[in-house]
């Protein structure tokens, strides 16, 4: 009995070491295929923010339109239209950027022009945004587009 638990022994060794090569690369394979399905979630995130950026600066065009369109025309009911376009881009995550009165900032915005101050602005000085032209717009953190602006000589 002795001598057929010595003959056992190694082929129980050997059967052990086997059992845990397995283990161990099925161990691996599973942590690799848990790599491999947050990589392709995060494929397929980055995927639809990119088709939303793309359909929401492909729309823009028109909502600039309906703001010229609003500045032109007297009492033209455009303003409920606006207001809808602006709570579909806020539901979206996408804010105008603010800059009226503000600082110029290279990061967010694009001088068109260069006017005098007048001497009812003559609080605001030079740098500073005096009017925007075209709004701009954020998607999080990431820029849509730059605000294009006129600052103050």
């Amino acid at each position: 009995m002795a001598q057929e638990n010595n003959e056992l022994n190694p082929q129980i060794e050997e059967l052990q070491k086997r059992v845990d090569e397995y283990l161990n690369n099925w161990k691996r394979e599973r942590a690799d295929f848990i790599n491999y399905k947050k990589e392709e979630s995060e494929r397929f995130l980055s995927l639809v923010n990119f088709t939303k950026e793309k359909f929401v600066v492909n729309l823009l065009p028109v909502l600039d339109n309906l703001y010229l369109a609003q500045a032109h025309l007297k009492d033209n009911g455009l303003a409920q239209v606006i207001k809808q376009f602006e709570e579909f881009l806020k539901k979206e995550g996408i804010e105008s950027i603010e800059t009226e009165g503000k600082i110029f900032d290279v990061n967010f915005m694009e001088i068109v022009a260069e006017v005098e101050s007048s001497k009812d602005s003559e609080s605001i000085k030079s740098g500073f945004v005096a009017e925007q032209v075209q709004r701009g717009y954020m998607m999080g953190e990431k820029l849509l587009r730059s605000a294009k602006v006129k600052i103050l000589k």
